[in-house]
């Protein structure tokens, strides 16, 4: 669902964010569509990196032994006779 809203902005920023939209060949309401998605993504990512730090599983150890763990599983897998 789509919503219309206003918004106060600098003027050089319209500006330029205009001529960057034109000159991608999108509208500007999509231009600041995906910027605003790409700043929300941005927010989660670090919620998430900050979760995973609190719960001890952002050191290089800890993505090693996953690593360990996929290398593993891809094994047995293959072990099996699958094939990807």
């Amino acid at each position: 669902m789509k919503a219309n809203t206003s918004l106060s902005l600098d003027g050089t920023v319209l500006e330029q964010s205009r001529e960057v939209a034109a000159a991608l060949g999108i509208t500007f309401s999509a231009f600041a569509e995906e910027a605003l998605r790409d700043k929300l993504l941005t927010a989660s990512a670090h919620i998430a990196a900050d979760y995973e730090r609190a719960q001890g599983r952002a050191g290089a150890e800890y993505f090693a032994e996953v690593e360990a763990e996929r290398a593993a599983m891809a094994e047995a897998i293959r072990a099996d006779g699958a094939q990807w």
